[in-house]
């Protein structure tokens, strides 16, 4: 896959109908981490902004294939394992 068929962008915007900046800011993604764990989330919180568990899946989903596009990339396999682990919170 490419940058534009994973169109990660898009992704968070029909996920929550965020921009990255504004989903980045709500999940504490930093160009080199994480700040905020599933226990920072409760499922009505996600809800409330848009997030289903499916929506957090495609968008770590996306996360997975930019971290085997750019295997260097500081950013994108912590957060597809935090939006995996926020995922838990509808199990």
């Amino acid at each position: 896959m490419t940058f534009k068929e994973v169109d990660l962008p898009g992704r968070i915007r029909q996920a929550g109908g965020a921009t990255l900046k504004e989903a980045g800011e709500f999940f504490g993604w930093k160009p080199r981490s994480v700040t905020k764990s599933a226990a920072d989330f409760t499922k009505d919180q996600l809800l409330a902004k848009g997030w289903t568990k499916e929506r957090l899946l495609n968008v770590a989903e996306g996360y997975e294939h930019i971290a085997r596009i750019t295997p260097r990339n500081p950013s994108a396999v912590g957060r597809a394992a935090q939006l995996r682990e926020i995922a838990k919170l509808f199990d």
